[in-house]
């Protein structure tokens, strides 16, 4: 299984971003929160990065390759996707 690792900037009022926080909690998954409130420059310049514009942005690292997520959604149909993986071994 690989070794992953998720990060999410998120802000801290945000709904999508709280149950995007709660899905990895409930998955057992190890991640990193970045709350971006107070940083609304940093914010911007990730959501850039990732072509992304709205949060949360969630990324995943993998066997040392990050990979991007999307947003809330996106990390529904993820894991549902890893966890479909998983059981075809």
């Amino acid at each position: 299984m690989a070794n992953e690792h998720y990060y999410l900037w998120i802000k801290s009022s945000c709904p999508f971003c709280i149950k995007a926080q709660k899905l990895l909690l409930e998955n057992i998954k190890t991640h990193t929160m970045y709350i971006m409130d107070d940083k609304p420059e940093e914010l911007e310049e990730v959501k850039k990065l990732w072509s992304h514009t709205t949060v949360p942005v969630i990324t995943v690292m993998e066997n040392d390759v990050e990979t991007f997520v999307g947003g809330c959604d996106d990390l529904m149909k993820w894991l549902e996707f890893k966890q479909g993986e998983n059981t075809s071994d």
